[in-house]
């Protein structure tokens, strides 16, 4: 059986970056996503670092000498309808009260802890441009 190596990058699709940039500039650095760039991504749906202006954001984990950097990005998109995919993002289980308080701070929306805490530590909200969002606690 192949081996899974994970996720590379997730890209979302706001419709403006103005509306969301300064939630996910406090928020993705606290779940380890410290580096944030600027692209842009062209009709030919690729992301592209040499330009006048951009549409898209990107938040980095920390280098690691022996694996390529993954990411969460975001798009502008100006037509885009939100729908009922969630992107979760995986935090360290002791912080997660630290990390609810922070989410209500940053003016998160529709806040609902998981019925099921004790076996599936989650807080599903949403950010300031509707984009459904998970954090899980696990243990790292």
């Amino acid at each position: 059986m192949p081996e899974f190596y994970g996720f590379d990058h997730v890209d979302c699709r706001v419709r403006s970056l103005a509306a969301v940039e300064s939630f996910y500039d406090d928020l993705m650095p606290e779940i380890g996503l410290t580096e944030k760039r600027y692209a842009y991504v062209g009709a030919d749906g690729e992301w592209h670092r040499e330009f006048e202006s951009y549409n898209a954001i990107e938040y980095y984990e920390p280098e690691h000498p022996t694996k390529p950097r993954r990411f969460f990005g975001l798009i502008e998109d100006p037509l885009h309808r939100n729908n009922d995919t969630r992107v979760a993002f995986r935090v360290e289980y002791k912080r997660m009260n630290e990390l609810i308080a922070l989410l209500g701070k940053l003016g998160a929306s529709n806040l609902e802890l998981s019925a099921e805490m004790e076996t599936y530590p989650g807080v599903f909200f949403e950010d300031p441009a509707g984009t459904k969002l998970e954090l899980v606690g696990r243990e790292v």
